[in-house]
Formats: C-alpha cells, structure tokens, sequence
C-alpha cells in the first residue's frame, strides 16, 4: 500500500494522476450535477408558470413530470453533500441542501398552513421554515390536491375555520400560485449552489482540489477526502437507515411494515429516488464521465493495493441496482404491500454495500468514518 498524504502534496507517486486531480474530479462533477439540477429547476418553475396561466390536466400532468426529473437530479446531488451543500458544521458546508430539501424534516401541515395564509406571496417567503418551502413542499402541492387538511385541531387553519372555508376552486389556485414561488426559490438556491462552486464566484472547486497548507478549509488532502468520503455515507446513514430501515419495520415501527415512514408520501418517488441515490455514489466512487468514467474513489484504491475493494464496491452496487429494479411495483408502498421481502432486499442490498464502506474502504485509505455511523453495527 503507498502512503496515503499527510500533508499538502502527494505522499508516494499515484500512476496516472495525483490526489489533487482526484479532488478536482470530485469538486467537477459537483458542479457538473448542480448545473444539471439548476437547469431542471428552471424548467419545473416555467412549466409551473404555464400551469398558473393555464390550468388544466394537461399542465398539471406536465408540471408533475417536471417535478419527478428534477426530484431524480437532486437526488444525485445528496449523495454530494460536501463542501457548500453540506451542513454549517461541516468544514466548508453552507447548508444549500436543507433549503432545496429539506427530508426528514417535512410537514404538510406546515404547507397547509401557508396555503391558508398566502405566505408563500410575501417578500419574506425566501425566509420561512425549510419545510415551508423547497422539494418536499412542491411534492405536497403537486401530488396531493384533497380538501382534506394534516393540521390538527389546535392549528389556527382548523381551530378559525380557515381552511374549511376554502372552496375547492380557490384551494387548488393558491396551490399553484404555491408551488410557482417554491419552485422560483428552489431555481434561486440551485442557482446559489452553481455560484459556491463556480470558478470566478465561490470556486469552491479550487478550493477543493487544493487542499494542504493553506488551505483554510481542509488543510491536508487527507481531510478534503474524508469530506467527500463522508458524503458517500448518505447511502448509509440516510437511503437505508431512513429510506428503509423504519418503513420495513427495523426501527421506529410499531407493527411493520410502516409505508407511512417512507420518503415520498405524495409522490411515490421513493424507489426511483433511491435509484438516484445509487447514480450519485458510483459517480464518486467510480467517476462522474459517461458510463462512470473518470476519476474515482476506484482509481485511489487501486493505486494503493486496494483494487479487490474497489471490485468489491462496484459489485455491491450493482447489486442494490439490480434489487431496486427487482421491485415489480412502481414504489416502494405498493411493493410492502404486494411483496414485502423485495423492499426487505434492497435494504440488505444497501446494506452490503455499507458494509464494505465502513470496513475496507476507510480501512484502506485511512479515512475516519462520519459521526453519523460510528457505533452502528447493523
């Protein structure tokens, strides 16, 4: 095994490339996957505008698929939370996600709410809770058009008698009025994302790929690859921990399965969306070019006498892909109704692949595993 850097330069020579280009190819597709969602978010927001203009099932059917393509954009991007994505705690992290996103952190109530108030026509709405706002409310206001409410009867909307007094008509034009200012600040924070990566703005790209002294952010290439490392713990700590491991009935489910706990209630995105999240890992760990190619997290493994991890690895995702695309059901709340030990599949799926993560592959490039796995055995 070749020295892995304790510093700013490369410790050992690599064939081929140096950590720096695998930093930089890290901080590229980056970009290259925000610049994707960025543009689907600009065309979620004009087909929602045509929507406002025009009402009608054919708008609504194209404002909905509109929707589903840039859910499954995003979705690669939350497999690349580092850098400005990541969290404020996060060294170098702007917490850009959680106002595109903001899963687990949902309330259709908290959407309801708004609709009754018309917050979401105020100045201030690029302002208001992350559930208020970005890809989940647009779900709520796009897949779920009953006059029913979530709110209990202590939420002012119920308790005034607000939201019964909506008609049916005026409920379904604020929710398109809605869900075009969502979308507008969705297109505004993908926007924002773009810039804090972009060369000439917030070239958070270079500052990736020179990591070593100096650098404020990560000051060895060991820390900057550790970011993006923990980053791919998403599959982990979030598509199975969170996605599955509750609505199959592993945790926080009184009597499974909990299809109540799955990710898109709405929607039915949830198996298309974990298919994504597969798309985003192998774009880091095999390389974010055509066909997964380019510069990987394979090629340092292989370079450092870790290339039966690296087989190992792609494997293993290969196989969650293929018991993903195993679920006959078009999402996973039909399938733990109708099959239930295909979506009990793709978890151990999942899991076999963070198996391998949290043992060979930090072991063999020393890198530190992310706070949200430690101590998990499962």
């Amino acid at each position: 095994m070749l020295p892995l850097d304790d510093g700013g330069g490369d410790a050992g020579e690599l064939p081929g490339f140096s950590r720096a280009d695998l930093l930089a190819a890290f901080g590229a597709c980056a970009l290259d996957r925000a610049q994707d969602f960025h543009g689907l978010s600009g065309t979620l927001e004009t087909t929602l505008a045509a929507l406002v203009a025009s009402p009608g099932d054919g708008n609504q059917g194209s404002a909905r698929a509109a929707l589903r393509t840039a859910f499954a954009s995003w979705q690669e991007n939350e497999v690349l939370q580092f850098g400005p994505a990541a969290p404020l705690a996060v060294a170098g992290g702007q917490e850009l996600r959680d106002q595109i996103y903001s899963w687990p952190l949902v309330s259709r109530c908290a959407v309801e709410e708004t609709l009754v108030s018309q917050a979401y026509a105020q100045p201030g709405f690029s302002s208001a809770v992350v559930n208020r706002r970005g890809l989940a409310a647009l779900e709520v206001l796009l897949f779920h058009d009953g006059a029913d409410t979530a709110c209990g009867p202590t939420s002012p909307i119920v308790s005034s008698g607000s939201w019964a007094a909506l008609g049916d008509s005026e409920r379904a034009s604020r929710r398109r009025a809605y869900a075009l200012a969502a979308a507008a600040d969705v297109r505004a924070r993908a926007a924002a994302l773009v810039s804090a990566w972009s060369p000439g703005q917030g070239d958070f790209a270079r500052r990736l790929a020179s990591a070593g002294p100096g650098n404020p952010t990560y000051p060895t290439t060991q820390a900057a690859l550790n970011a993006v490392s923990d980053a791919l713990f998403y599959v982990e700590a979030v598509s199975k921990d969170l996605k599955l491991a509750p609505a199959i009935g592993l945790r926080d489910c009184a009597v499974a399965p909990c299809p109540e706990l799955l990710e898109s209630q709405y929607g039915g995105l949830g198996k298309a969306n974990l298919a994504a999240n597969l798309r985003g890992f192998r774009r880091i760990s095999e390389g974010c070019g055509a066909s997964y190619g380019g510069l990987g997290f394979d090629d340092l493994l292989s370079a450092v006498g870790g290339g039966a991890v690296a087989a190992s690895l792609h494997t293993r995702v290969l196989a969650a892909e293929a018991a993903l695309a195993a679920v006959d059901e078009p999402d996973l709340a039909a399938a733990l109704a109708a099959d239930p030990q295909s979506v009990r599949a793709v978890y151990d799926a999942f899991k076999a692949l963070s198996d391998v993560m949290k043992t060979d592959l930090v072991s063999v490039l020393d890198l530190e595993l992310p706070a949200s796995v430690e101590g998990d055995n499962d």
